[in-house]
């Protein structure tokens, strides 16, 4: 049998942006559910963050939630199974009053999964885990440990690569799941494989930290355990070089709907430079942001509209927002070295 593995879906992202909704949509409409018809796909396991905010829910969002995906499953007759992640929990340390159980929890064919759960599919056995926080975490590590056939969750694991040239340094240990024949995990925005651990990244961008990257769902294959990815083409973080050999024609990408970012090389013709300029508004990007190569560490770099919950994604992402030579991966450690720091400090008091 197969199983269509979607990650981390992050409905409602950055309050509710309605250029990231329309990418989205696509994914949905064009790549999703056309794969799930052409294969014949009956089960469906979401890996957690089935909604972006902790706190609230637009009802335009449980209205596009509802026609991306409660309907076309029902329509379908098809079973989905949503896990919790971290930005589906009002709390930090309960999974209590999670928002997937609250809005899917009474919709026909979707189960949500609150507590670990064993599932026997077609001969394979699979383990549901949500979230691990305070309140789970003694029975969550000792099921960890313990090991089986295919584990599905939503986790932070120490070395595992968040985003491009960041990786994990909290979690479990990779040697933690040792005795799992594999893992598969949303929570981490990138795809990354190490050992018997495969994480599933976004099925498509939410921020500039996602471009680049591929993007997309799983089919996992009961009789063997393997994983088969559907990339998803679409991507809308462009980022373009402007030189002084530079012309309107160079410019082919479609930018309708784009997040576009044009780094300023060099500059010696204004002219010609404003006429680039018009070649991409033509285009018609919901956002152009130019930055020039002498402005360092300066707010008007930073993408002002940026709406994210994780304080460490809002500083790495502050962080690849502007320009500057200087080695931001080293940057990021140390500022993310600081917030843990201070995040230790709130937990004592």
């Amino acid at each position: 049998m197969k199983i269509a593995i979607l990650g981390d879906t992050h409905f409602g992202a950055r309050n509710r942006n309605v250029v990231i909704e329309a990418w989205q949509r696509k994914f949905y409409e064009q790549v999703f559910w056309p794969a799930i018809d052409d294969k014949s796909i009956t089960h469906i396991i979401q890996v957690g963050d089935y909604f972006d905010s902790r706190k609230w829910l637009n009802i335009q969002t449980l209205a596009f939630q509802k026609e991306m995906m409660v309907k076309p499953v029902q329509d379908r007759d098809i079973r989905c199974d949503v896990i919790i992640g971290n930005h589906d929990i009002p709390f930090k340390h309960s999974l209590k009053n999670n928002s997937p159980n609250q809005i899917l929890g009474q919709e026909s064919n979707f189960n949500v999964y609150e507590t670990i759960t064993e599932l026997d599919i077609d001969g394979c056995e699979i383990t549901l885990m949500p979230w691990v926080c305070k309140e789970n975490y003694e029975e969550s590590f000792a099921r960890i440990k313990q090991g089986g056939e295919v584990l599905i969750g939503h986790y932070d694991i120490n070395g595992m690569l968040m985003f491009p040239g960041q990786y994990s340094r909290d979690g479990f240990e990779v040697s933690d799941y040792t005795k799992w024949e594999k893992v598969i995990s949303g929570h981490y925005h990138t795809q990354s494989e190490e050992v018997n651990i495969q994480y599933t990244g976004t099925p498509y961008e939410l921020m500039w930290s996602d471009s680049g990257g591929k993007h997309g769902f799983w089919i996992l294959d009961t009789t063997d355990k393997s994983l088969e990815f559907v990339q998803n083409p679409y991507g809308y973080h462009i980022k373009l070089i402007y030189d002084n050999n530079t012309k309107p024609k160079d410019l082919t990408q479609d930018l309708k709907n784009s997040y576009v970012k044009l780094y300023v090389k060099e500059k010696e013709s204004f002219e010609n430079f404003e006429k680039f300029i018009d070649a991409i508004n033509l285009k018609e990007p919901f956002e152009l942001k130019i930055v020039e190569s002498f402005e360092q560490f300066n707010a008007d770099n930073v993408d002002d509209i940026i709406e994210m919950t994780d304080t460490s994604d809002l500083i790495s992402e502050y962080i690849d927002d502007v320009a500057t030579d200087l080695n931001k991966k080293e940057i990021k450690k140390i500022m993310l070295e600081i917030f843990e720091e201070a995040q230790h400090i709130d937990d004592s008091i």
